[in-house]
């Protein structure tokens, strides 16, 4: 089945433009052009589109409204917003219903490498309606305990790139969100960026604080009985992270590969904080209730995905590099990845597996993620957690927590 694709662009030069580069793919891909905001929310409704890509400043209904409304009446639809780079302020207009970003003029290239993602992920999500819940997502879940602070310290003249760095960084949704738009292709950057002081770097100090600020990204929450689990998945993604990182230095690998190890950690329950915030107590008690299946298999029976797969949707969407949506998707499964080279999946599963017990209820003999030693001892990887070195096949050097399937 075709991909089905809609630009927007009032300009009918850049919709020729668009129609000549791609001229290519139309065996693949199911393109129209439309030269109206208004015509293309009419013509939504009359056949389905897989993505939409609209320019920014049109008369009528900008891109920003252009796509507010496709979100709502197409909750399942990627959205693109295509702009020129000289408009890189009232971009962030679009933080809520666009999924990526990309700059004027753009080669064929990011656009087919942001379609083939979309191809790549639907595979990925098979169930319709995680896939309408992921793509309807405008913010993930952040705690009061960490925006009120933020606001605070943004309200000060004196505050520093690397205080803010640090209180964005303690709040995994938070830090989603600024990697999510210093990653994408609008800024065409030469490398990902991997830590909240790089994305507070890269934005600067104003525009931060007008995304917290004044476009509201960040949600902030009502304290309830809900809070404790949001805290605890929050920490949990942070020493994952440390972790992750921590094993690949210890294996050899260089600083970005570590980086990389790192973001994938911090990122890996973004699935669950969707899965919570979507669900509530039902999450929960699916979970508490499970028999002796996986925690994935549980969420499949439940929800119609994982929290992995529903995670790496995300990351995928939101430009994330592949090597971090690689790593969440197979996290708790690394043999179903193939290949027999060391990588950030590698070191995800380790601190997964070895590191601190999964923060929601789980039957009392078993815990989220179980060591793969086939895997882990193929790869002759190694591990020290708590001062106890862990053998590529699993063995520990001392007594320790295991794993139980």
């Amino acid at each position: 089945m075709k991909l089905g694709i809609l630009f927007v662009d009032d300009d009918p030069n850049i919709l020729q433009a668009l129609q000549r580069m791609l001229r290519g793919q139309r065996a693949e891909w199911d393109m129209s052009f439309c030269d109206s905001p208004v015509r293309a929310l009419a013509l939504l409704e009359q056949r389905h589109f897989d993505v939409v890509v609209s320019d920014m400043r049109m008369p009528d209904l900008d891109g920003a409204d252009l796509l507010s409304q496709v979100e709502r009446a197409h909750p399942g639809t990627l959205r693109v917003v295509l702009s020129g780079y000289s408009e890189k302020h009232s971009i962030f207009r679009s933080i809520g219903p666009a999924h990526q970003y990309l700059a004027k003029p753009c080669s064929p290239e990011l656009i087919l490498t942001l379609m083939e993602r979309a191809l790549a992920m639907r595979r990925i999500l098979a169930d319709e309606h995680m896939r309408r819940l992921a793509s309807g997502l405008r913010t993930l879940p952040s705690l009061p305990d960490l925006y009120l602070p933020l606001t605070r310290a943004m309200e000060k003249d004196s505050v520093t790139v690397g205080e803010i760095a640090d209180l964005v960084g303690r709040d995994v949704a938070m830090t989603a969100e600024l990697l999510k738009i210093t990653n994408s292709a609008f800024f065409a950057l030469g490398a990902h960026m991997t830590t909240a002081e790089q994305a507070v770097k890269l934005l600067g100090m104003e525009t931060v604080r007008n995304l917290v600020l004044v476009s509201g990204i960040f949600r902030q929450y009502e304290a309830g009985p809900g809070q404790d689990k949001l805290r605890a998945l929050s920490g949990y993604s942070l020493q994952t992270g440390q972790l992750a990182r921590q094993l690949a230095l210890e294996n050899g690998e260089n600083s970005d590969l570590a980086a990389l190890a790192q973001c994938a950690g911090m990122m890996s329950v973004i699935g669950a904080l969707v899965l919570f915030d979507a669900f509530g107590s039902r999450y929960g008690a699916a979970v508490a209730e499970a028999g002796p299946e996986t925690l994935e298999d549980c969420e499949r029976r439940t929800f119609g995905a994982s929290h992995c797969e529903l995670g790496a949707y995300l990351l995928s969407l939101w430009g994330f590099p592949d090597a971090v949506v690689e790593a969440v998707l197979y996290a708790l499964r690394p043999s179903a990845l193939g290949g027999g080279s060391r990588m950030v999946t590698s070191y995800l599963h380790l601190a997964r597996a070895l590191g601190a017990d999964f923060p929601l209820p789980l039957k009392a003999d078993r815990c989220c993620a179980v060591l793969d030693e086939i895997y882990t001892g193929a790869l002759a990887l190694r591990a020290t957690v708590n001062g106890e070195m862990v053998l590529a096949d699993g063995r520990r050097t001392g007594k320790g927590r295991t794993c139980n399937a």
